[in-house]
């Protein structure tokens, strides 16, 4: 399986936790509820689901899953 990356627009994102629910290895809330982290910008293929969900559910559409052909 090829390589693949998440990545979050920051300027869209509004922190709803959706990603963080479905994806939990993958993205976190900070302690104070206002800042998505994202624990591993690469994502390894047994969490690709996980991902792709979060994706799929962001009710803003900030989540880009991208997957790396080569």
């Amino acid at each position: 399986m090829a390589d693949a990356t998440v990545e979050v627009n920051r300027d869209t994102c509004i922190v709803s936790g959706m990603c963080a629910s479905l994806a939990p290895d993958i993205f976190d809330i900070d302690d104070d509820g206002t800042r998505l982290e994202i624990l591993r910008p690469t994502v390894p293929p047994e969490l690709m689901d996980d991902a792709r969900s979060a994706e799929a559910c962001c009710p803003v559409s900030a989540i880009t899953v991208t997957i790396e052909e080569g």
